[in-house]
């Protein structure tokens, strides 16, 4: 079974393709008001209207929150959408005549901006739109895996006593305070108090890279190359009664 699986990783090219950056860049990049792309040393970009759908949906939604005030933003867009499906096509004809009005507009607007970009700006957007895109690459990233169900890593010996002793339910002040001064109290445990913590934080480091192990065979077989860790990955030496690949298998292998 482990062979069959290491084979299977081996032959894979998912594995040595799927590349997630994982730079933090453009997480905090700040947006102009009228267009997203970021302040600075850029123009402000016209802002793109709205279709005759969205202008429906932020005219009703008011009032369909007052009416349902525990539904989520999901659940008001739902019933906008049943709405908007029984809307008269006069309503319907006026909000689309609106959007294509403003569409036109925006159209000459933004090519003004575009031809007074200069060169540096215009690739100044070019790096924002590349960082953005990482940025949601990473979330996208973090969130298939937490579908898939990859274990959470282990809290060390400090956070297991906050955990124990920090009461629930806090606000971020409260949280940061109470943090704090656990932090201190921590400091001034002896060792003997700290172990019992920090015997718990090492079985559960042992159990994690049990859990991952296992996970990451089962990701393997099931051909989810790009979740597991490559460094973590061992690849068996070729035997010595085999031959190296030729040039013709490697293309082979590529193209499988």
């Amino acid at each position: 079974m482990q062979m069959n699986i290491l084979s299977r990783l081996f032959s894979s090219t998912r594995l040595w393709t799927t590349n997630i950056r994982s730079t933090g860049l453009g997480a905090g990049l700040k947006t102009s008001a009228a267009g997203g792309e970021p302040a600075g040393t850029l123009p402000v970009k016209p802002k793109r209207p709205v279709n005759a759908y969205i202008r429906f949906l932020q005219s009703i939604r008011p009032e369909l929150k007052t009416k349902n005030p525990k539904a989520s933003p999901t659940e008001i867009s739902k019933l906008a959408a049943v709405q908007w499906q029984v809307l008269d096509l006069a309503n319907k004809t006026k909000l689309e005549e609106e959007y294509k009005k403003e569409q036109a507009i925006w159209l000459q607007q933004n090519a003004k901006y575009l031809s007074q970009l200069t060169d540096e700006q215009k690739e100044e957007i070019r790096q924002n739109r590349v960082e953005k895109s990482e940025v949601k690459a990473k979330r996208e990233h973090r969130k298939r895996v937490k579908e898939l169900g990859k274990p959470k890593r282990p809290l060390n010996g400090f956070l297991l006593y906050c955990q124990d002793q920090k009461p629930k339910n806090l606000n971020r002040e409260e949280n940061r305070s109470q943090i704090k001064s656990l932090s201190e109290q921590w400091s001034k445990l002896s060792e003997a108090q700290k172990e019992p913590y920090q015997r718990r934080a090492v079985d559960a480091v042992a159990k994690y890279r049990e859990d991952m192990l296992k996970w990451e065979e089962k990701m393997i077989a099931q051909d989810n190359m790009d979740v597991v860790r490559r460094k973590n990955v061992l690849i068996p030496a070729p035997s010595k009664d085999v031959a190296p690949p030729t040039k013709t298998s490697k293309a082979t292998t590529r193209r499988q």
